[in-house]
């Protein structure tokens, strides 16, 4: 066996090297610099690694909090809004992301209260129209469901049905995967749709067979935060190819073999620091509402040529490696980026400074810098929980034997001598056919091609 096969045979489960030479955890400067509010949530972990998915809970919790916030990216009106699933094995630790829901329930039971008191009302006026035989008025209309919490067991039409009575917004929390896998698996066409859709803010259409009822549903603005174990990912999310997988973000909780001490106190009250900076949210979400102009966010000049040389660095780098599995991951990215510098800057301007919102607000460097730094750990995560996938390493394995034929073949070579190393590789002779038409080679004569780079190559000028 060549060294080559030696390597496609321990490509398996093929990892971008970007990917595995970046660090587990977050970077420590990281948690310097984010929003001063932020700080206190992180008293209740115990290690890094509770530490790093406090931080990125809250921030999706918090991206589903921020009415009237957009800014522009790729030409498009986008909103706040992310999706995150955070994976782990029993013992890991995970049960700690209950406190983040604590972050929006003062939101959510506002909206429950208002409920509460508009069913009464509507009550109220049924009995009086029972009771009044002279009253004209028609239909009564029940009011609207009010929530900002949505729960999972839902089927795709009630769901969305949920968003459009809350103005197309909402929070998809659930510390069980499972319960958003079965009502997947039930309605799985429409719920996938729904998700991939509000992701970035698309119109969202349903009919119901029942009683053939329509739902339409324009720039919905959903934030998802899921936890659960691999196994229940890979049932919320069968294949990478379902669009669904690159609008999330990932990270991997490990066991701690070592039995915490359960009896320490981290905080006075459990949870408190998340509920004292709930209360905090309200208040801004309250103001936010209020705005009669949404207020647009803006990343100065600098920035957006730094964003964008930096992406173009990871695009380099994990396509080189795993060639264009990974770019529908690294692009949305670029946006969930966008979108975390947008949910810092929010913070920090209207709580920590205790700014008034204007039209445009700036968006913070920090914050910029804090988003770039969890944007290498997002896109490493998202290839490695890709090369798990069913069905993606055969494509990264034919795609990497197609750089290895490349890289072994001359510059202009024959059928014959293409043959011979793609037999080395175990390529079929079929599979070499489609290769040799692919855009990599060009054909220059009867069974004689040459690589489209040595092409290029001999078009450029000579350095003298």
């Amino acid at each position: 066996m060549n060294p080559k096969q030696e390597q496609l045979k321990e490509d398996v489960y093929w990892v971008p090297d970007a990917a595995e030479n970046t660090e587990l955890n977050f970077d420590d400067s990281v948690f310097e610099l984010i929003p001063d509010c932020l700080q206190p949530l992180f008293i209740v972990a115990s290690n890094k690694q509770e530490r790093d998915v406090i931080l990125l809970g809250a921030i999706t919790i918090l991206s589903g909090c921020l009415p009237n916030v957009y800014g522009i990216y790729d030409n498009r009106i986008v909103y706040p809004n992310l999706f995150a699933f955070i994976d782990a094995p029993a013992g890991a630790g995970k049960g700690i992301l209950n406190f983040v829901r604590y972050l929006a329930a003062p939101i959510h039971q506002a909206k429950r209260e208002e409920t509460k008191r508009l069913q009464q009302e509507f009550e109220a006026k049924l009995n009086s129209k029972k009771k009044d035989k002279d009253n004209q008025e028609g239909f009564i209309p029940p009011p609207p469901c009010k929530m900002l919490l949505i729960p999972a067991n839902n089927s795709a039409s009630s769901f969305l049905q949920t968003l459009s009575e809350n103005n197309g917004s909402g929070i998809l929390f659930s510390t069980e995967a499972d319960t958003l896998s079965n009502s997947l698996s039930q309605d799985w066409g429409n719920f996938s749709d729904v998700l991939r859709c509000a992701f970035h803010h698309e119109t969202v259409e349903i009919q119901r067979k029942t009683n053939k009822e329509y739902i339409s549903l324009e720039a919905p603005k959903l934030s998802v935060f899921l936890t659960g174990t691999q196994g229940q990912l890979k049932r919320l999310i069968p294949d990478a190819e379902n669009g669904l997988f690159s609008r999330f973000m990932y990270y991997s909780m490990r066991s701690v073999p070592k039995f915490r001490d359960v009896f320490e106190r981290r905080g006075t009250i459990p949870g408190q620091e998340f509920m004292q900076l709930g209360q905090q949210i309200f208040i801004l979400y309250e103001l936010l509402n209020r705005l009669g102009t949404p207020l647009e966010c803006h990343l100065e000049k600098s920035l957006q040529v730094e964003f964008q040389n930096k992406f173009a660095a990871f695009l380099e780098s994990y396509f080189n490696d795993t060639g264009d599995r990974i770019l529908a991951s690294l692009h949305r990215t670029g946006l969930i980026c966008y979108r975390i510098t947008m949910v810092l800057s929010c913070l920090r301007l209207f709580i920590d400074q205790r700014a008034n919102p204007s039209q445009v607000m700036q968006l913070n460097q920090s914050d910029f810098n804090v988003a770039m730094s969890l944007a290498k750990h997002l896109i490493s995560n998202s290839a490695k929980h890709m090369a798990e996938m069913p069905g993606v390493n055969n494509d990264i394995v034919k795609y990497r034997k197609l750089q290895f034929m490349i890289e072994m073949l001359p510059d202009t070579f024959t059928r014959k001598e293409a043959n011979e190393i793609g037999e080395g590789l175990d390529i079929s002779l079929a599979t070499l056919t489609r290769y040799l038409s692919s855009d990599a080679f060009e054909r220059i004569g009867h069974g004689k091609y040459r690589k489209k780079d040595a092409q290029k190559n001999d078009d450029e000028p000579m350095s003298i």
